[in-house]
C-alpha cells in the first residue's frame, strides 16, 4: 500500500520515541498497528465485496443471456409447432371427402355384360376390348350350368367361409388340476 523502507521506519520510530516518550510509546505503537489491521480487514472487505458484486454482475448477464436464448428457442418451438399444425390442419382437409365423393362409382349390370334379368348380352364387349366369352372364359365369374349368369349364392357362401377361414381358431386351454392328498 505504502511505500517505506527500513530506513523510513526506523526514522519514524526515533522520532516517535523523542516525541512520545519510553513509557507512552508501547502503547501508542499497540494503537497504530490496531488501526492498521483495522484498516486492512475494511480494505480487505471492500475488495470482496467488488469481487463479489462484479460476480454478481457476470451472474446477471450470464441469467440474461441464457434467458433470452430460451426465450428464443420456445419462440423457435412455437413457431414450429404452428408450421406442423397448419401442415397437418391441410392434411386433414385433404383427407375429409364428402361422403358422396367415397361412394363407389354405380355399376349396372350392362357393365358386366347382362341385362337386367340377368342374361348375357349378346354383343357385349368390355373396357379392354375383350368380348363376353373370353371375360367368362378368364375366370372373372362363375357361371352356373343352363346360363352365363353371376352365381352370387356360391360367391357369398365363399366370402362368408373365407372370412372364417381367416379367424383364430379359439381352443380352451385344458384346465389342470392338482390331486389333494
Amino acid at each position: 500500500m505504502f511505500d517505506f523502507g527500513f530506513s523510513e521506519l526506523l526514522l519514524i520510530g526515533a522520532i516517535a520515541l523523542v516525541v512520545l516518550g519510553p513509557e507512552r510509546l508501547p502503547k501508542a505503537a499497540r494503537m497504530a498497528g490496531s488501526l492498521l489491521g483495522r484498516a486492512q480487514n475494511l480494505i480487505s472487505g471492500i475488495k470482496q465485496e467488488l469481487n463479489a458484486q462484479i460476480q454478481m454482475d457476470e451472474l446477471r448477464q450470464a441469467k440474461q443471456e441464457f434467458e433470452s436464448a430460451a426465450g428464443s428457442l420456445k419462440n423457435e418451438i412455437n413457431h414450429i409447432g404452428a408450421e406442423t399444425q397448419s401442415h397437418l390442419n391441410e392434411i386433414s382437409d385433404g383427407l375429409k371427402v364428402p361422403a358422396w365423393e367415397r361412394v363407389p362409382e354405380m355399376r349396372t349390370p350392362a357393365d358386366f355384360g347382362l341385362d337386367e334379368n340377368g342374361h348375357p348380352l349378346p354383343d357385349f364387349t368390355h373396357n379392354n376390348g375383350e368380348t363376353e366369352s373370353s371375360f367368362f372364359d378368364a375366370g372373372y365369374a362363375a357361371p352356373t350350368v343352363g346360363s352365363r349368369s353371376f352365381n352370387t349364392a356360391s360367391i357369398h357362401k365363399q366370402a362368408i367361409q373365407r372370412k372364417r377361414d381367416m379367424r383364430p381358431r379359439y381352443r380352451p386351454k385344458p384346465h389342470l388340476r392338482a390331486r389333494r392328498k
